[in-house]
């Protein structure tokens, strides 16, 4: 299959939505295995005070919040705590304290255009924004008025092309990881089960295809249609082919009857999946539970890490209840992760302007709860795409009752994602 890299763009253009769906419908489940412990906090981890004593900077945030479907108000809470925690114990952005702006969107477009407008009024030096599905409408208005965008990840066309959008962790690695993970196993042929919504499909087939390819890896993708309840006749046939590999991409209703039907038709094979994938009730179902599956996620929320242990320490004291998770890393990594970068760029000047020109400047920083992922927004980590500030990913290991264990770097890998030529 030839992919020009304008044709993959236009299929990356729906990888993230669909991401974000999987990701809110997760969350409406009761399980906890997007969480990271909740023991008391070290107050140790947050270091040596350090307080901004500058002239306030004032940082947009723009996020889901609280609408009718989904409740993403900890990511508001992720990215104040982090503000509050810099303003206090690395000297604010600069020696400039650290003014957050929170506007909600509420997964209405016309609403993000209107958050974008309020930024704009306030003159904010730049928006920070975490899994936002409505990133179209924020940049075209923030980026002619010359704000930058600091982003989590974002994958859709004007994500990828827009100049001063800056995506800082690996918003391809749902697909990347695994396929890197195959190599690494020594496979040679893999399926990939989707849940058969275009949005998914669309850039299974497409995206997933390059990349599995660029790892020296056929990919087979079976599409089933969400509301199978008994996957085992297409597993069955996808199994003929005799895959070493198998990686399921949807949310938990759709992974639990795709894995027991790998479990019972192809034992033998590897599987990997999607953080999205897991819950505390699908792994109750599943024979052995997920054993053995390796998991691709956004963030290492490993107790033991000191990554995890700072999270911890910032959200305990600073987060105003938010809970110890992917959500709330969602808004606390990239802000504390631009916080981090302009610091290391030795920022001087803080209007929007200098924070664009810092941001390109800065030397390579570590993404926070990224496992140990660095990121440089020099427009040369990506070959897709200039905006994405990293190609590493992070995957882990579950245990039988789904949660996280062993997370592990996945390195960055430039032709791993390179378009075809």
């Amino acid at each position: 299959m030839h992919v020009s890299r304008s044709g993959l763009r236009r299929s990356l253009a729906l990888t993230l939505p669909v991401a974000l769906a999987l990701t809110i419908t997760a969350c409406g489940s009761s399980d906890s295995t997007g969480e990271a412990s909740s023991a008391a906090f070290d107050t140790a981890a947050l270091g040596t005070p350090n307080k901004a004593t500058g002239s306030p900077v004032t940082i947009g945030v723009i996020s889901e919040g609280k609408g009718q479907a989904v409740d993403q108000s900890d990511e508001f809470r992720g990215a104040q705590a982090a503000a509050a925690y810099a303003n206090e114990y690395l000297g604010g952005i600069g020696g400039h304290k650290v003014e957050v702006k929170v506007c909600e969107v509420r997964q209405d477009p016309a609403m993000a255009t209107d958050c974008a407008n309020q930024m704009v009024t306030a003159g904010v030096s730049a928006v920070v924004e975490g899994t936002l599905a409505e990133v179209d409408q924020t940049i075209e208005v923030l980026t002619p008025a010359g704000i930058p965008i600091i982003a989590a990840s974002g994958s859709t066309k004007a994500a990828l092309t827009t100049p001063g959008y800056f995506s800082l962790f690996n918003s391809l690695s749902y697909f990347g990881v695994p396929a890197a993970d195959g190599k690494e196993q020594g496979v040679s042929k893999a399926v990939m089960v989707v849940v058969g919504v275009p949005g998914a499909e669309g850039p299974a087939r497409d995206v997933g295809t390059l990349l599995y390819k660029n790892a020296g890896i056929d990919l087979e993708v079976s599409a089933i249609p969400p509301g199978t309840a008994d996957m085992t006749p297409q597993i069955t046939a996808a199994s003929a082919d005799e895959p070493g590999l198998y990686h399921v991409f949807g949310n938990e209703s759709f992974c639990t009857p795709a894995i027991q039907a790998i479990k019972a038709v192809d034992p033998d094979a590897a599987i990997t999946a999607i953080a999205q994938c897991l819950s505390a009730a699908g792994a109750k179902s599943i024979p052995g539970g997920y054993e053995g599956v390796h998991v691709v996620t956004t963030s290492d929320l490993d107790p033991e890490a000191e990554d995890t242990k700072l999270f911890q320490a910032v959200v305990g004291k600073y987060g105003d209840g938010a809970k110890e998770s992917v959500i709330t890393g969602s808004g606390y990594s990239p802000m504390l992760g631009m916080i981090n970068a302009l610091n290391a760029a030795k920022i001087t000047d803080v209007s929007a302007k200098g924070v664009t020109a810092a941001m390109k400047s800065a030397p390579a920083t570590n993404y926070p709860l990224g496992a140990g992922a660095t990121f440089t927004c020099d427009g040369k980590q990506m070959p897709i795409s200039p905006n994405v500030c990293s190609s590493d990913g992070i995957i882990a290991s579950a245990t039988a009752d789904g949660k996280l264990e062993d997370y592990q770097l996945v390195p960055s890998d430039p032709e791993l994602y390179s378009p075809a030529s």
